[in-house]
């Protein structure tokens, strides 16, 4: 195993050097993200943050950025990306979509408005429609109301048509806490997933069995990796390595720490 230190905030780069083994880099080259990607973003603990962020990477460079939740999305979140397109008709949605991008730029892209400041995502099947080919799409896929970890339902999480890369996040701030209300969304599920009990202590293997979870629906020919979040030098990230082997052994290689959402932009690190 080994560290390499990516700030993004530097925002310089090596040239003719391997992106993801050296030199400083950003979160989406970090994780991957490739022009006519569609990623989703599942789990729990930072998932709009890292989409924020990469969002914002990914329009420094002048590609086309829409981001389409299948769930829901905070409207205060959605404004930071750029417009808002709304429309429970497709096609009249993609219409929209295709205009607002044809000169770069970012969008978000939902069915309605809900109570609470909320946007009600896409239907899954309305990405490929939507999806812009010279751009990248960021899907938040599934929710977890704040918290740093989360038992994943059977009907979760939603991944859209044409998923290219699905991302595992988790908060590290999460491991080491009991199994409740206030640490985990769903802790019953958490709990049938994991075999840890309500109020028994969250550990390295529960942390990756719960960040799996989020994994087992993403396509065949779809890339996998995982996102932990919290991350800071120090005692947590020597925890962050040890559920980066559990995640390694059942056959998620590509693992990326960050200190998102504590810091905006966040710093990253890839194992």
């Amino acid at each position: 195993m080994y560290w390499c230190t990516i700030d993004v905030r530097t925002r310089r780069f090596l040239s003719g050097e391997d992106e993801r083994s050296g030199g400083e880099l950003e979160l989406y080259k970090a994780l991957g993200i490739e022009v006519g990607d569609v990623v989703a973003f599942v789990g729990a603990g930072g998932k709009s943050s890292a989409i924020l962020q990469i969002a914002d990477e990914l329009l420094r460079t002048g590609l086309p950025v829409l981001v389409a939740p299948t769930t829901k999305m905070f409207l205060g979140e959605a404004e930071r990306v750029g417009s808002i397109l709304i429309s429970e008709d497709m096609e009249k949605l993609s219409v929209d979509v295709a205009e607002a991008l044809a000169n770069g730029g970012a969008v978000v892209a939902g069915s309605a408005m809900l109570s609470k400041k909320r946007i009600r995502g896409v239907e899954p099947a309305w990405m490929p429609s939507l999806a812009p080919e010279r751009g990248v799409t960021l899907v938040e896929a599934d929710g977890a109301r704040r918290r740093p970890v989360k038992g994943t339902a059977e009907h979760e999480p939603l991944l859209p048509e044409g998923t290219m890369l699905v991302v595992a996040v988790g908060g590290l701030r999460g491991l080491g806490q009991p199994v409740d209300e206030e640490h985990v969304h769903r802790p019953e599920v958490f709990s049938k997933i994991t075999g840890v009990g309500p109020g028994h202590t969250i550990e390295a293997p529960a942390f990756a069995r719960a960040l799996l979870a989020g994994l087992r629906n993403a396509p065949e020919n779809a890339r996998r990796a995982a996102l932990l979040v919290d991350v800071e030098p120090g005692p947590r990230m020597a925890r962050a390595s040890v559920v980066a082997r559990e995640l390694w052994r059942d056959g998620v290689r590509d693992v990326i720490l960050s200190s998102l959402p504590e810091e905006s932009p966040g710093r990253v690190w890839v194992l």
